[in-house]
């Protein structure tokens, strides 16, 4: 069952071929080097864009910063590390399929805790409320996919990739789960228990690429699970609340340990259960052939 962190898929083997790998710690001093990078290209624009400030504005802003972790990241990897694309997951075999599954996935694991806190009675539905606003909602979704994408590619493709290709793959998950968490502390309704939940999604989407060996998969699942808790369920993401969404679901004040609360559904214990069955299923599953040539399906050697 804990085969995957031993093993090194080929991604991994890939990684090992990066000029540039630097030891556990350097690796975190530079992860937050990239983090000051996209701020210091955001700050500026941020205060360009302040007097024309609206729902829109800062629609489009948020998705340029995700853009930002998206890329910045690739440019690092690429121009500094020397590592390929494929080391950080973009493989091109069963990429559509993969992404297809993953969507899959993070709607199925999210739908299942949403019907814990429901069968607990500690969320009420309030029925369909979509009224026609088809493209906010459409529009919602490309940007949970760029989000998506760029979160996996900060945390997962470029920081644990690099970390275990010189080190423990163990360390790795663990290291990057807590950062990714670490970047939500400012979240509305933070908490204990939203904090380890996302430790806890973090090592579910670690395991989730070290086993598909694609950074497609466990993008997709990703940008399911938040556009189907704000959009479709109409429940807050980490903290965030949605303009529009298919259905509006209340989570009850009394029953907050289980849903959540201010922090949303993925702050209560019924994600708790679900990361944890979801992660433990996940390790009981075989991944793909780890003799597999790296050149086989890479995109860019």
């Amino acid at each position: 069952m804990l085969t995957v962190f031993r093993e090194r898929p080929p991604i991994l083997l890939e990684a090992q071929k990066a000029r540039l790998k630097p030891n556990f710690f350097i690796q975190i001093l530079i992860f937050f080097g990239v983090l000051a990078t996209i701020a210091a290209i955001m700050f500026p624009l941020t205060r360009l864009v302040a007097p024309y400030a609206s729902m829109t504005v800062n629609w489009f802003l948020t998705l340029f910063l995700n853009v930002l972790i998206l890329v910045v990241p690739v440019i690092y990897c690429r121009f500094i590390e020397k590592r390929s694309l494929y080391s950080m997951g973009f493989t091109r075999t069963k990429a559509v399929t993969g992404y297809l599954t993953g969507l899959l996935t993070g709607t199925t694991m999210f739908s299942a805790a949403l019907l814990i806190a429901l069968i607990c009675g500690t969320v009420t539905y309030d029925g369909f409320v979509l009224e026609g606003r088809v493209f906010p909602l459409l529009s919602f979704l490309a940007f949970f996919m760029v989000q998506g994408m760029a979160e996996e590619v900060l945390t997962r493709g470029y920081f644990m990739v690099s970390v275990a290709s010189r080190g423990s793959i163990l360390l790795a998950v663990l290291a990057n789960s807590v950062l990714f968490a670490l970047l939500h502390v400012f979240n509305d309704g933070i908490g204990i228990l939203p904090m380890i939940n996302i430790v806890l999604f973090g090592v579910f989407a670690s395991i989730y690429l070290l086993k598909t060996n694609s950074i497609w998969g466990v993008s997709a699942v990703h940008t399911s699970w938040n556009f189907v808790q704000g959009n479709v369920f109409g429940i807050r993401v980490s903290g965030a609340s949605t303009p529009v969404s298919l259905f509006s679901y209340k989570l009850k004040d009394t029953g907050s340990l289980i849903n959540g609360g201010a922090f949303g559904l993925e702050g209560g214990l019924a994600v708790t259960i679900i990361l944890l069955l979801s992660a433990v299923i996940l390790l009981s599953v075989d991944g793909r052939d780890l003799r597999e040539k790296t050149t086989e399906n890479s995109i860019v050697n």
